[in-house]
């Protein structure tokens, strides 16, 4: 079991971004006390999280009687990983030192380029000034596991930049790199302007950009262990490996989302209102005293039941997005039945293609995508018939 808390409030929202947050410059105390109650909602009768990801949204806005008082609602007692996101212009000694002090083993740090024209259009907070100080920081005063997000293929971005702003990152003493191509969702500011032709964009352009940056940060000692995320001495997320090998996880807060999976195969899912107002007047008035199964009817919360073939489907799509792929015994474990044939013929056809590679060990049969096979992951999933 993982925890997700969501942090959702930003100074500023990026022009690229279509995930949920709300223009505050600070996290309201309302909205803590909130999160608490539902933390111990969440985890009453329940053995405490192995991860804990407090994630955004802005995090590093959270002050640090706030963040104390959100940790002191977490059962620690079987954490191994505990990460928390930041914004590079509110790295400073004073925050990294509170993080250290707080239990906080790992930094995600969002930097994303390090091309001052990109990021201005894109509405960072940070410039690259700010990035570099925040880099120098972290190689001061922070002692735990620390990873960066990158985005390739940002409009203004060339590759004498990108590939500059990489080798930068990756001498930083950065344990972890996430590399993600960059998505123009249409709703979004930036994808308005690249519609409107304000802005012009070359999206195969921007997918060669992607190729090289991986090819930079495996010839840099980054191994890449997941679409998106490569990293060093084996420092994977082990908060986000729970998603892709198919654990449960709990989540916390307004926009949050959950999923409990059950051991007839199928699970339920929940997501949190994103009306910060109801969100936070519910769980400021429950009582957490006495019979509580009222009280889950009444959750501001979207809820979802999802049948066994449904979750065999997210097996699959989770499971094949890391390099080490998915598991026949895992599978047959979760699941109660063979692994489905037309999966096993679909990785034989695709190994014939050169994409996908089995191994066997005593036991088992590990099926998987491979470096090459992984970037088809939609198309091969497109395929499958299950």
């Amino acid at each position: 079991m993982t925890l997700y808390i969501h942090i959702p409030f930003c100074i500023s929202k990026c022009a690229y971004c279509d995930f949920f947050s709300k223009p505050f410059s600070s996290v309201k105390d309302s909205y803590v006390d909130a999160l608490c109650k539902e933390l111990d909602f969440r985890f009453k009768h329940k053995e405490g999280p192995r991860t804990v990801y407090i994630g955004g949204g802005t995090p590093s806005l959270l002050s640090e009687n706030q963040l104390k008082k959100i940790i002191s609602h977490i059962p620690l007692c079987n954490v191994k990983e505990f990460t928390i996101e930041v914004n590079p212009d509110d790295v400073n000694e004073k925050l990294l030192t509170m993080y250290a002090e707080n239990g906080i083993t790992r930094i995600s740090c969002g930097i994303q380029s390090l091309n001052d024209k990109s990021l201005e259009v894109c509405n960072r907070r940070a410039g690259r000034a700010e990035v570099l100080s925040a880099l120098k920081c972290f190689k001061e005063n922070w002692k735990g596991d620390l990873s960066f997000d990158l985005i390739s293929g940002l409009p203004y971005e060339i590759e004498e930049t990108f590939i500059e702003g990489l080798k930068i990152i990756s001498e930083s003493g950065a344990d972890h790199i996430s590399l993600y191509a960059l998505t123009i969702e249409e709703e979004t500011p930036l994808g308005k302007m690249i519609d409107k032709g304000i802005i012009s964009y070359d999206y195969e352009k921007a997918d060669s950009m992607w190729l090289l940056g991986r090819d930079f940060l495996e010839k840099n000692g980054f191994s890449q262990y997941e679409v998106s995320n490569f990293c060093r001495n084996e420092k994977v997320s082990f908060h986000n490996m729970a998603y892709w090998e198919h654990e449960s996880y709990i989540g916390c807060g307004s926009g949050g989302t959950g999923t409990i999976y059950r051991e007839d195969g199928s699970a339920f899912r929940w997501t949190n209102s994103s009306d910060l107002k109801s969100y936070t007047d519910f769980w400021n008035s429950l009582s957490l005293e006495g019979n509580l199964d009222d009280a889950m009817n009444k959750i501001p919360q979207e809820t979802e039941e999802l049948d066994k073939e449904t979750e065999i489907f997210e097996f699959f799509m989770m499971g094949l997005r890391t390099i080490k792929g998915v598991s026949r015994k895992r599978f047959e474990t979760l699941f109660n039945k063979l692994l489905p044939e037309n999966f096993v013929l679909q990785m034989k056809k695709w190994k014939e293609q050169g994409l996908s590679e089995i191994h066997s060990t005593d036991d088992d049969e590990i099926y998987t995508l491979g470096k090459k096979g992984i970037c088809f992951l939609n198309r091969f999933l497109t395929e499958l018939e299950l």
